[in-house]
């Protein structure tokens, strides 16, 4: 059995320069890969990220800067498309017996450096066919475990928050940032202030003991944590897929989602110990540093 990289990341952003890293040390080819990316959440935002994207024809070492200064944990597949080393991606939220069917997009870059996703409608079929264009076409499906057949290469990554949660945003605690008294005077007092555009829920600005914050991501009726037996249910379905499927990864990334909070912090260890168990029983895989 051919011997599969895994790599283990901390938060979901990391997975483009493990992706990188995996094409530079050959387990990946560089471009026309499939991504299945098994998460509760799709990840697949794209928008202005303050990069220069020629970086990312260059060095590695240019892909882990652009990785920790400019990615998040919501918009890190885009910019991999765009790159060329995925042109399917396959994104697998729950556990129900259905992918979508493949859907054509496009992902180009605008004037303004703003990654975007679009349909390749006709008008703008005819707008990409000028030779200034910069674009990349690729398919696209989500659901469940339900088929899944491609000839290319496979990136299997997995965020462990897919095995805990039916609304794993729910898991997620207050983040704060502390901000000034003046700061804090204008989100509060300015009933037009740009940050009145998000719902309360997400992004408000309090005091506490003489001192200010911007809070964001607060929800105020968590979902109870999961049940261990559940977890280990879930994997078990998820790891049946995958055999009856034979997905035969050539790189394998698992991402814990435990400082951002969408993994409970009490609970990443074991859901991990149980997935990677559950991996060595269908994969020979080597675990990478």
């Amino acid at each position: 059995m051919k011997m599969v990289p895994l790599y283990i990341i901390e938060e979901h952003h990391e997975a483009f320069y493990i992706w990188n890293k995996a094409t530079e040390q050959g387990f990946l080819p560089p471009f026309g890969n499939t991504l299945l990316h098994v998460d509760h959440h799709p990840d697949f935002e794209g928008g202005s990220y303050g990069a220069d994207f020629g970086a990312l024809f260059s060095s590695l070492e240019d892909m882990r800067s652009l990785t920790y200064t400019c990615l998040g944990v919501a918009d890190f597949i885009c910019p991999a498309v765009y790159q060329g080393i995925f042109n399917e991606v396959v994104i697998v939220r729950d556990y129900t017996a259905t992918l979508s069917p493949p859907e054509e997009k496009i992902i180009r870059l605008d004037t303004e450096s703003c990654l975007l996703v679009e349909n390749p409608v006709p008008l703008l079929r005819a707008a990409l066919s000028k030779p200034e264009a910069d674009y990349r076409l690729f398919t696209y499906r989500q659901g469940g475990l339900g088929g899944l057949d491609t000839p290319q290469t496979v990136a299997l990554d997995i965020d462990l928050d897919y095995f805990c949660w039916d609304d794993s945003l729910s898991s997620v605690k207050d983040k704060r940032l502390e901000i000034t008294e003046q700061a804090y005077r204008e989100v509060t007092e300015n009933p037009y202030h740009p940050f009145r555009l998000f719902p309360k829920a997400w992004l408000r600005a309090k005091e506490e003991n003489g001192r200010y914050y911007l809070c964001y991501l607060g929800l105020p009726k968590p979902q109870p944590l999961p049940e261990k037996d559940r977890i280990e249910k879930r994997i078990g379905l998820f790891m049946d897929w995958l055999g009856r499927g034979k997905i035969m990864p050539s790189v394998i990334s698992v991402c814990r989602s435990r400082y951002s909070g969408y993994t409970p912090t009490c609970l990443w260890g074991f859901i991990e110990k149980s997935l990677l168990e559950r991996l060595a029983e269908v994969y020979d895989y080597d675990l990478q540093g």
